[in-house]
């Protein structure tokens, strides 16, 4: 019981990136005193191991936010910009860049919600209360799946963006 508890502690936090997802569910829950006593007991271990996936996971936010960033106001933008001026406008880009920036106010919001929830996390005494760190443990897991969602979505945006300017530069 107590490698299962910390591979899934381990699959589904420090393993995973934004960018790839776990490779387990995450379905246990501590019903019974042992499961609740593993985590008791290994409390320090899992709170350092979540302050690393912490740090990790603010270097992923700052870089992709810059990105994402740099991508929309320094790509998207000024290719739209000089289409309208050009008369070349078409509804796909205009589409796209309105639906990027959604996505990424929306993964701006979702990495917030899923920081202040790890912060909670780590805030809980897991070694007197186990179970509400559990019931935290999952909230903040939830926020991360949210993430990563996010994450896809803008990538796969960013897919349709180019193969739209491809068949733009088809037409020129």
């Amino acid at each position: 019981m107590y490698k299962f508890l910390l591979a899934a502690i381990s699959v589904a936090f420090l393993t995973s990136t934004i960018a790839s997802p776990p490779t387990q569910a995450w379905d246990f829950a501590p019903t019974s005193e042992e499961t609740a006593g593993l985590i008791s007991m290994n409390c320090g271990s899992i709170k350092l191991k979540l302050k690393n996936l912490q740090k990790a996971d603010t270097k992923m936010r700052v870089f992709l936010g810059s990105k994402y960033e740099f991508t929309l106001n320094n790509l998207i933008i000024n290719l739209n910009l000089r289409l309208v001026k050009n008369n070349l406008a078409t509804d796909d880009l205009t589409s796209l860049q309105t639906t990027f920036s959604s996505e990424r106010d929306f993964f701006k919001y979702s990495f917030t919600e899923y920081s202040k929830n790890l912060d909670a996390l780590i805030a809980i005494d897991c070694k007197s209360d186990p179970y509400s760190f559990h019931g935290q443990l999952q909230n903040t897991y939830r926020y991360r799946r949210n993430v990563r969602a996010s994450y896809l979505r803008l990538n796969e945006v960013l897919s349709w963006h180019r193969a739209a300017v491809v068949e733009l530069r088809g037409t020129l």
